[in-house]
């Protein structure tokens, strides 16, 4: 067993840790900018604080300790930095100073126990099992909580020098790892065992090989970009690779919970003078956040390098979908009293997420789904299939597993038990740590959860398939070292629940828009429904694990500049609802609005550069755009950015002839007319792309950033990939302020766009005026459109002016959809 160093007050973790990344000091004591005394606040302050970090320390570090934390950080250079632009934040944040009783957030009965909490010596056991599982020792591992903070990290020892000897680089090969993990613990819950499998199979997004083959911080531009943690592949499909079948649920969800406290400024560049530190997650008025959920406001989803203090400029890597990310059960070991234990449903609680990932030299993905360019496998395209079970992916995917399984498999039925007592005999004992095991099935397909489903080749289950693996390989040494996950010094900590119910109280936006009733009663109408809808990923545990269990769903709403009005969560709902429900509320009242809107963003099916003609006919093809106002929601975002056009139809071959790699030549200029068989808002029609694979058209020549982070492109779901903690191109309102601050910062209310369904604008004034957005994620995307019809009601959008008035290509793009018997058994 590695040693784990522990954090010497552990009841002041989450308050001490937490202010670390402060830009201002938590007892409301004043920053002392001026380091050197000499009576001005000037950029040699900043630099003598990140010498001391880099350097040799300083003979007196108290006088670096800006914000007066008890300790010196990264953020005591960014709190002088932001000294000298104006942009210091009032420390107060007043946490629930403005909630009424019957408005806050709690605990469910078994996050209140924190024996039901995974701690600090639990992550030390979970890294050396998973680090001992095989052979192999140059994994990376990586365990957080339920809500996603960063609990321990193994970097064994084979890992590349190249990265070990490299801060910024470890951060980034380490972060592959965290997003794995945290794609586990956010969409799983204690009705259903999600992995980052799973939510690959239920994505099917289109990853380009530009987005993977490459991290934020690379000096080369050609390899700049967001280091997607996925399968490289055009996806659109489902089930996967079968064609002429429509487009899944999550689209692009690997961009998701990348938002940070430090939030780039107009320039969109993270570690740039113009950043600005948030008071609170999604900037919400901690006045109208309760004390229970001010933990969770004040944890964001941090890289690696911000949270550990290594690489403060790091950005997170998203949503992992490679498999490797395995959830985190732990048995029941304090309950309230009159809780029936007996029922399965009771016995397990959701405490966090595991990730194993192969970095290679580099750390990019490529490296672990074995990836080969078409051009040096003999013009053959690898597929699918090929990546997502690549003999790496899989070795990560049994080491994640085994080492959650340390009391074995919690099957409700037979066919789904598995004994795993030939792995835990030799592995370190924690046997109160189980995985749940069932069948779930989306629209009649059953998903991959533990390792692929059987084929021809492979004609065992998938988990079957993982043992097979693990026999083969099994078993390693305890390899590497427990890394420093906080600036204390600290290698591991105990995980903290997320609380549920009112998150953010519902309230006015103070400028005749939604008034507070309008707010608590579009949420509540929407938790009614939800309460009704019958789950798409959630298992009745006490019935066999068979389907039949009702969703839980995120709520929120937001105004027009992006204040959340409202946010809740219902019990045990999916932590990624909590982020995305807030993005698609922000997405959907930032797109219809008339005067908000930039060009960039406009739909332009022709890619001419012109936003018409408009029509209503579906018998022409000559629709080319709506009109400023149209009504859109993150279902017809999701539409528009699809690989094929319309979903379920497949690309004329002849698109991926004599193919220019020309940052200048769009696909759309090349080729005018087969160009309109992909998505208007695609990253297939950016230059660089081979539209039928997603691989750079040439192997060793990508292109430079700029081509897909400009805000002058065509495509929403490149520039949202290529940029972080955005709303589309929205400049922002100037009025914005930092949580309950007077502290302008524009671009304050954005945390990405979601394109997948679950959203509408709202109108008031008998559905006239535009007045904000309403989000909603949970289990399932077209459940998320009925919970969401259920709570519009009153305040939605004129047909007149809703998306699904207007054809596109001669194609109606959808507003919403519903199930036919959304409340059935």
């Amino acid at each position: 067993m590695q040693e784990c160093r522990r954090l010497r007050l552990e009841s002041l973790e989450a308050r001490e840790l937490l202010a670390v990344c402060q830009a201002v000091p938590p007892d409301g004591q004043a920053v002392s900018p001026d380091v050197n005394k000499d009576g001005l606040v000037s950029p040699i302050d900043a630099l003598l604080v990140i010498n001391h970090l880099n350097g040799p320390p300083a003979a007196d570090p108290s006088m670096l300790d800006v914000n007066h934390d008890g300790d010196v950080s990264p953020a005591d250079a960014l709190a002088i930095i932001n000294e000298i632009n104006g942009t210091a934040v009032a420390a107060d944040a007043a946490f629930g100073a403005m909630v009424t009783p019957g408005f806050e957030a709690q605990l469910s009965d078994r996050d209140m126990f924190s024996p039901n909490q995974i701690s600090s010596d639990e992550v030390c056991t979970l890294l050396s099992r998973a680090s001992m599982a095989t052979k192999r020792t140059d994994a990376i591992i990586a365990v957080v909580d339920r809500g996603g903070r960063i609990l321990g990290v193994r970097v064994e020892k084979s890992v590349s020098a190249n990265l070990q000897n490299d801060p910024d680089k470890l951060a980034f090969a380490i972060d592959g790892a965290v997003a794995k993990a945290r794609t586990a613990a956010f969409f799983s819950s204690n009705a259903a065992p999600l992995t980052s499998r799973t939510i690959r199979f239920i994505s099917q997004s289109t990853i380009t090989q530009r987005e993977v083959e490459s991290s934020p911080l690379n000096a080369d531009p050609r390899y700049q970009g967001p280091g997607l943690v996925a399968p490289i592949g055009v996806g659109g499909h489902f089930p996967p690779e079968i064609a002429f079948t429509p487009q899944v649920d999550l689209f692009a969800i690997e961009h998701q919970s990348r938002d940070s406290q430090t939030h780039p400024g107009l320039d969109r560049k993270k570690g740039t003078v113009d950043d600005v530190e948030l008071m609170t997650r999604f900037n919400a008025n901690p006045n109208f956040v309760s004390q229970q959920a001010s933990g969770f406001f004040t944890t964001w989803p941090e890289s690696y390098g911000e949270q550990s203090g290594k690489s403060p400029n790091a950005i997170p890597r998203g949503i992992g979908t490679l498999p490797g990310g395995v959830p985190l059960f732990k048995l029941v070991e304090q309950a309230k009293p009159g809780t029936d234990l007996s029922k399965p449903s009771e016995q397990i609680n959701l405490v966090g997420g595991i990730g194993v990932f192969f970095p290679g030299e580099d750390g990019f993905a490529t490296h672990e789904q074995e990836f080969v360019h078409a051009s040096q496998n003999g013009g053959v395209t690898q597929t699918e299939k090929d990546r997502t079970n690549a003999g790496l992916v899989l070795e990560a995917e049994f080491a994640a597993l085994i080492a959650a399984a340390g009391g074995g498999i919690l099957a409700f039925e037979p066919p789904f038990d598995r004994d795993l007592t030939e792995f835990n005999d030799k592995l370190p004992e924690l046997k109160n740590f189980v995985l749940p095991s069932g069948r779930i099935d989306l629209v009649g397909v059953t998903l991959e959860i533990y390792g692929p489903t059987p084929d021809r080749d492979f004609r065992k289950p998938g988990i079957d398939r993982l043992i097979e693996v693990g026999r083969n390989r099994f078993m390693g040494r305890d390899s590497g070292d427990n890394q420093q996950i906080f600036p204390n010094g600290a290698t591991v900590a105990d995980g903290e629940p997320v609380p549920f119910g009112w998150l953010v109280a519902p309230h006015a936006n103070g400028a005749g828009g939604l008034t507070a009733t309008d707010v608590e009663n579009i949420i509540n109408a929407g938790r009614e429904s939800a309460d009704d809808t019958r789950a798409a990923i959630r298992l009745d545990f006490d019935n066999g694990g068979r389907p039949g269990s009702r969703t839980r769903m995120v709520l929120a709403v937001a105004d027009k500049e992006g204040e959340i009005l409202g946010l809740y969560r219902q019990e045990d709902a999916t932590i990624f609802s909590i982020d995305v429900s807030v993005a698609k509320a922000r997405n959907t009242a930032y797109y219809a609005d008339a005067n908000a809107i930039v060009a960039a963003d406009r739909i332009d099916f022709d890619g001419d550069g012109m936003f018409g003609p408009v029509t209503w006919s579906v018998k022409t093809r000559s629709g080319d755009s709506v009109p400023k106002g149209t009504a859109l929601t993150n279902r017809s975002f999701r539409f528009l950015v699809e690989p094929r056009f319309p979903t379920g139809s497949e690309l004329d071959q002849r698109i991926g002839d004599q193919l220019v790699n020309n940052p200048n030549i769009s696909l759309c200029d090349r080729e005018p007319q087969l160009c309109l068989g992909v998505g208007p808002q695609s990253a297939l029609r950016l230059p660089g792309i081979n539209p039928l694979t997603a691989e750079n058209i040439r192997d060793d020549a990508p292109l430079h950033f700029n081509v897909y982070a400009s805000p002058n492109h065509s495509s929403t779901v490149a520039y949202d990939s290529f940029n972080v903690m955005t709303n589309f191109r929205d400049p922002g309102d100037a009025d914005v302020t930092i949580g309950n601050s007077d502290v302008k910062f524009a671009l304050a209310n954005q945390n990405g766009v979601v394109f997948f369904p679950g959203s509408t604008p709202l109108y008031i004034r008998n559905r006239t005026k535009l007045a904000g957005g309403f989000g909603v994620s949970g289990d399932g995307v077209d459940q998320d459109d009925v919970v969401t019809s259920a709570g519009q009601t009153g305040f939605d959008p004129l047909q007149s002016i809703r998306i699904d008035s207007y054809t596109i290509g001669g194609v109606r793009v959808p507003f919403q959809k519903f199930n036919r018997n959304p409340d059935g058994p």
